[in-house]
């Protein structure tokens, strides 16, 4: 129930699955969105690589096809090394926030309310998802008070 191997919790989506593959030459199909072994194992291979300075590349596989992987710093400058997340995946990261703490709390009542009076509306409270929602529009980065002008 590892956090960065279980898809519920994380996500790496088409675009860092192949930032991954890339930087480290490996060939795992784009379609897997969470950490695995095999990651973790090139990661620290190429780390050791990096800090050593000895090699300057390694065999590796780059779109299907053996190559030869560069070792060497990321530019932190560099826009290609950056990516812009839209509202829509930062809302989509709130809402699924709060379906997490509503889980908990229908969990935690199926537990402690008795089996024969149980119904859907003393189970399910919305409150933590339109809190999560509501506490993303009035603070993120992207929202501001809109000017009244009388």
């Amino acid at each position: 129930d590892n956090f960065h191997f279980n898809p519920k919790r994380y996500d790496l989506a088409k675009v860092g699955r192949y930032k991954i593959n890339h930087k480290l030459g490996l060939d795992a199909p784009l379609t897997d969105s969470v950490l695995t072994v095999q990651d973790i194992v090139a990661t620290i291979k190429y780390l050791v690589r990096l800090h050593a300075g000895t090699e300057e590349t390694f065999p590796g596989i780059r779109s299907g096809k053996k190559a030869d992987i560069r070792i060497a710093t990321d530019d932190i400058d560099n826009f290609g090394n950056r990516r812009i997340r839209a509202v829509g995946e930062l809302i989509q990261n709130q809402v699924r926030t709060g379906l997490s703490r509503m889980e908990r709390v229908v969990r935690e009542r199926m537990t402690t309310q008795d089996i024969q009076a149980i119904t859907p509306q003393t189970l399910i409270n919305v409150r933590p998802v339109v809190a999560a929602i509501k506490e993303f529009f009035g603070t993120s980065q992207l929202s501001q008070f809109m000017d009244q002008n009388n």
